[in-house]
């Protein structure tokens, strides 16, 4: 028997330059996509935008809306409460996703809001941040 260990190595392709850098993957380093020019939405063509068994109108559109996303912050309890609902009646209601359902309540309480304090009609819109924190009493 030989007293020496035998020098093994692990062989292979050699690492990619930049593998490991994935900070062209985060969302603050993509170019911001450019605003609409017109204040009407875009539309689609719907028989390009899903498959269908039945077939489709020739002049039917499809309004595509921009969406924004929003962090909220709920009890664990209501979250659970909300998600097991929409489980369980999503396909009945039509939610298209959990997105849809959510919007969906907000737009309710929103419509229901107006109804009480704004004699049904709607206040002005604003994409200004709101107040952060808790309010002052």
């Amino acid at each position: 028997m030989s007293d020496e260990t035998p020098n093994r190595q692990i062989g292979g392709l050699t690492p990619r330059a930049g593998a490991h850098d994935l900070s062209r993957l985060q969302a603050r380093n993509r170019p911001e996509p450019k605003p609409e020019t017109s204040e009407q939405p875009k539309t689609v063509a719907s028989p390009a935008a899903k498959p269908s068994r039945t077939p489709a109108k020739k002049s039917a559109t499809v309004v595509v809306d921009t969406t924004a996303r929003m962090t909220t912050y709920l009890s664990v309890a209501t979250r659970d409460r909300a998600r097991a609902t929409y489980r369980a009646t999503s396909h009945i209601e039509g939610d298209k996703s959990w997105s849809d359902f959510v919007e969906r309540a907000i737009l309710a309480e929103v419509e229901r809001r107006e109804l009480s304090h704004n004699a049904g009609e709607r206040y002005q819109g604003d994409s200004s941040p709101l107040p952060a924190g808790r309010p002052l009493s």
